[in-house]
């Protein structure tokens, strides 16, 4: 059960009040010492009473993971409340990040990228990051949000809408990350067979079914990995990226400029 009672309490208190007139301010710069045991209930209110899109960057990751799950406490599990971890390997390093780690870091990302463009219609998302997450260079908004070049529907599927060409969108998949497998069961894959397209994207609960009807989209529906059952309707979905290291997407001008930048006379060459 979230404790939102208590932001309405506390978002009535004169001092919040005065800080949330400073903080409209332009080019606000507002400071505040909140305990350290009051934090998440301030955050809390913060967030509710501004509706902006907010981050807190936490010193470490552990700091930052218990926040997140604090907030969760107060605005409850159905809140916009995303955590926005570190990975535990280094860019390009050969070694797998944890799935749930990236699923986690892609989410958040294409929640922030999201809320530039939303306006007033969605709520603001509230990203907790540490100090070394928030450091970590990442894709830009419009491939986190699955906007590829090639493909038409910039990463938005609604009931009704038309498919370019279905071959070029599983290409553009496939380059932001996702994996084709026979069946979907985890986050970050996709399969079709016949008019049947499933996807599971990184910020979603459930995959999701689209049905064609030639190049049209008939249906979509939530369904069960497990049983392969459809659970309910949905009007659209979101397929945002499944990966942050996007090589086929980079530019190889601007890899080929930086690559050079390095300095590798340290390197001792071939044995």
């Amino acid at each position: 059960m979230a404790l939102t009672g208590l932001l309405s309490l506390l978002g009535a208190q004169p001092w919040l009040q005065r800080h949330l007139r400073n903080l409209n301010a332009p080019n606000a710069r507002a400071t505040l010492t909140i305990h350290s045991d009051h934090q998440p209930l301030y955050l809390s209110a913060l967030w509710q009473l501004r509706q902006r899109p907010v981050v807190v960057i936490a010193p470490r990751l552990d700091d930052a993971r218990r926040l997140h799950d604090q907030l969760l406490a107060y605005l409850g599990d159905a809140a916009p409340v995303f955590l926005l971890p570190e990975p535990e390997v280094l860019p390009f390093e050969r070694l797998s990040v944890d799935s749930r780690t990236g699923n986690q870091r892609l989410a958040a990302l294409a929640s922030l990228a999201a809320a530039r463009e939303a306006g007033d219609d969605a709520p603001p998302p509230l990203v907790v990051a540490s100090v070394s997450s928030a450091l970590r260079l990442t894709i830009p908004p419009a491939l986190a949000l699955g906007r590829h070049p090639s493909a038409g529907n910039g990463g938005a599927w609604a009931k009704g809408s038309r498919i370019p060409s279905l071959d070029d969108t599983l290409a553009a998949w496939v380059q932001l990350g996702y994996r084709r497998e026979p069946q979907v069961e985890t986050p970050g894959s996709f399969s079709l067979r016949g008019g049947i397209l499933d996807v599971f994207p990184p910020n979603a609960d459930l995959p999701y079914r689209i049905e064609l009807w030639d190049d049209e989209i008939d249906t979509i529906r939530r369904f069960d990995p497990e049983t392969q059952r459809s659970i309910s309707d949905a009007e659209s979905l979101s397929v945002i990226a499944a990966g942050e290291q996007l090589t086929d997407l980079c530019d190889p001008a601007v890899f080929d400029q930086r690559r050079s930048r390095i300095d590798l006379s340290p390197c001792s060459g071939p044995s």
